[in-house]
């Protein structure tokens, strides 16, 4: 192996791993909701407000720190991001014991993720050439399902064995570890602007609206982030119910247990989905794996009600899916985008895709109120088969832009 080839490799595990610490208070609200709903006195609603202000802090900082590391090493933004994440969890440790004090610093954690997700893939694309780019895109994508997960993983252990502030203190531990390693480990590289290329304000989105195959991508990203969160918020307290609603009971360490396993197992599916849609046509590939995921969302809605074992397996191969179009969405989205503009293509992306993760949570949270709450089955089935029409969203997305190719050809 030539130095170039094991210098690449190493770059990409160094921001895959930092990318994984920085996730580890992800799950700290989905998996400490169990038991700060009924400490708190807080309704489904308010719960779902609280899972989506993550996003929304997600979607207000993006177009501000994704769109500058077109202008700025995002080295730099990806540190930022990491001490934003810090404070946001710092105040779950010291602050936070009501409903809008966790409203503010779970946005906080959220706005953190804007300065690290999408700017660590901008670490890379500025430092890879054109072809190791699109090869490290799913690797990197799918290490945010590998640390999603190990959140999920991490929190239940943290739940049956401390409470919500020591959590939140491993996870700025974390963090400052994240920070370390890509000042560490990451050289510093100058932004150059090419000789004759038009420079973008770095606040300026309006050419991206206008390139049609990225928004194909964007969009889609929109409604699968919807469902793939809207299905990550409320995971725990789902498989809550159906673990706590027979003669068999699962422990909140088991549930952890098993979501993490599945959210590992998406990693496996984001490369896989990538891999498809780069050697075969991307549309027809996304579009496919779109229609068969709202399909599998209405079989687990229906045999949600059956034996443990099986509503959980369905269950995880309905995340499987979920979680095949992601890496392809994203490769997509940048291998249509031109070096000058990559970071505001990644930033629009990020803002629409975590638009939609921000609605996830508190949709399905009105529609548990809404059909009589978390302890009955038909309120469950409902909020499946609405988290699966952001898969149907992302068909009839790439079938239209299929179309239109077909008339231009």
């Amino acid at each position: 192996m030539s130095s170039q080839r094991y210098d690449k490799i190493i770059l990409i595990l160094v921001v895959c791993t930092s990318l994984f610490l920085s996730l580890l208070s992800f799950a700290l609200w989905p998996v400490f909701l169990i038991q700060l709903r009924y400490l708190w006195s807080l309704s489904n609603v308010e719960i779902g407000l609280i899972s989506g202000s993550y996003f929304i802090g997600y979607v207000i900082a993006t177009p501000i720190l994704v769109g500058l590391t077109d202008k700025f090493d995002a080295k730099w933004i990806f540190i930022l991001g990491c001490f934003g994440a810090a404070l946001g969890n710092l105040g779950f440790v010291f602050l936070v014991d009501e409903f809008w004090e966790a409203i503010f610093f779970w946005t906080l954690v959220g706005a953190g993720l804007a300065g690290t997700y999408m700017p660590g893939l901008q670490i890379l694309n500025s430092r890879l050439n054109n072809y190791d780019r699109i090869s490290a895109v799913p690797w990197y994508t799918s290490c945010f399902g590998l640390g999603t997960g190990g959140s999920y993983f991490a929190m239940g252990l943290m739940l049956a064995n401390f409470d919500y502030r020591t959590a939140a203190l491993l996870s700025t531990f974390a963090l400052l570890i994240s920070i370390v390693t890509i000042l560490l480990c990451v050289n510093s590289k100058p932004m150059k602007a090419k000789i004759g290329s038009v420079v973008r304000h770095p606040f300026d989105f309006r050419p991206v609206f206008k390139k049609r195959k990225s928004m194909s991508y964007i969009l889609a990203y929109g409604a699968h982030t919807y469902e793939l969160f809207a299905y990550r918020s409320w995971s725990v307290a789902l498989f809550f119910f159906l673990g706590n609603n027979g003669t068999k009971s699962l422990t909140i360490e088991k549930i952890t247990i098993i979501i993490s396993l599945i959210m590992w197992t998406g990693m496996i599916a984001s490369v896989l989905g990538a891999k498809l849609a780069q050697k075969y046509n991307r549309h027809n590939i996304l579009a496919s794996i779109g229609l068969s995921t709202f399909f599998i969302a209405i079989i687990g809605a229906i045999f949600a009600n059956v034996a443990l074992s099986l509503a959980i397996a369905i269950l995880w191969f309905y995340n499987f899916f979920i979680m095949l179009d992601s890496g392809a969405l994203t490769a997509g989205a940048v291998e249509s985008s031109d070096p000058d503009n990559r970071g505001a293509v990644l930033a629009v992306h990020s803002m629409v895709g975590f638009t939609g993760g921000a609605l996830g949570g508190p949709l399905i949270g009105m529609i548990l109120d809404f059909f009589g709450g978390e302890s009955l089955l038909f309120a469950w089935q409902v909020s499946l088969t609405t988290m699966g029409l952001g898969s149907l969203v992302v068909f009839l997305i790439q079938i239209r832009f299929r179309s239109k190719l077909d008339r231009l050809n």
